[in-house]
């Protein structure tokens, strides 16, 4: 008999307000056909339709496990099964959760890069998350002048060489987290806010921005030695993190 998958069977109790849940999964740790398979019950028919169209299997493979791990992380924190889930996309794109009666005001978010899948669950807040793998970005020079501040050109510019492609991938991370937490997508010009890398992030806005940089806190992490990630929340107090890591385990069963 074939070795059974499970991953959260339990309920969770939902973040607190204030408080962000950020779920991890490496998809080194899904190479078991067993655990693939368990991850494809989780999907709907439409996502499963947009999985198969992907052509190299590590993207096939990216995309199912992040997606699994919405819905049977959302699932754990409401009670429910994962079929229930039902989502909506807004006018930029951005899902959101369909709230049933009675169902807690969960927002979430998800990112992927080559061999990290990372999901950030909150209570009712605007949250936004990236993640980026360490690599060569090409024409740094053409890029920074797209996207990044004068202020944020000059801190690369000062750095050494080799340090600029990690330097910008930090943050890139951080206004990716930042534009989709406000659920507007690439419709906001990333070079009308810039970040100041430190201890403590804070965003600047440039002139006219109907945005309080008061309003948001950033937080930023390294989950491996090629990974970035960032996290993006609406609230005053300063974001208090949780990670964990989503990965379907095999029990059971023989030969």
């Amino acid at each position: 008999m074939a070795a059974a998958v499970s991953a959260i069977t339990e309920r969770i109790p939902p973040p607190a307000h204030g408080e962000a849940h950020v779920w991890l999964a490496w998809t080194e740790r899904f190479a078991a056909t067993e655990i693939l398979d368990y991850c494809r019950t989780l999907l709907a028919q439409d996502e499963l339709e947009k999985w198969r169209r992907f052509h190299f299997e590590r993207d096939r493979q990216l995309y199912l496990v992040a997606h699994a791990m919405v819905r049977q992380v959302l699932a754990a924190y409401l009670a429910i099964a994962p079929e229930r889930l039902q989502f909506v996309a807004n006018r930029y794109g951005r899902p959101e959760l369909v709230r049933e009666p009675g169902m807690p005001d969960l927002r979430f978010n998800l990112s992927h890069a080559p061999g990290l899948a990372a999901l950030v669950v909150t209570r009712s807040a605007d949250c936004g998350i990236d993640v980026e793998a360490r690599r060569e970005l090409g024409d740094l020079a053409a890029m920074a002048g797209q996207v990044l501040t004068a202020a944020e050109r000059d801190y690369l510019w000062r750095l050494p060489d080799t340090e600029r492609n990690w330097a910008f991938l930090k943050l890139w991370t951080l206004k990716e987290a930042y534009i989709k937490a406000v659920g507007k997508g690439l419709s906001l010009a990333l070079h009308e806010f810039g970040f100041a890398l430190g201890a403590d992030i804070s965003i600047r806005f440039q002139t006219g921005s109907a945005d309080a940089a008061g309003e948001w806190q950033f937080a930023q992490r390294f989950p491996g030695p090629d990974h970035v990630l960032a996290l993006a929340l609406r609230s005053g107090d300063g974001p208090t993190c949780v990670y964990r890591e989503w990965a379907p385990q095999r029990r059971g069963g023989s030969a």
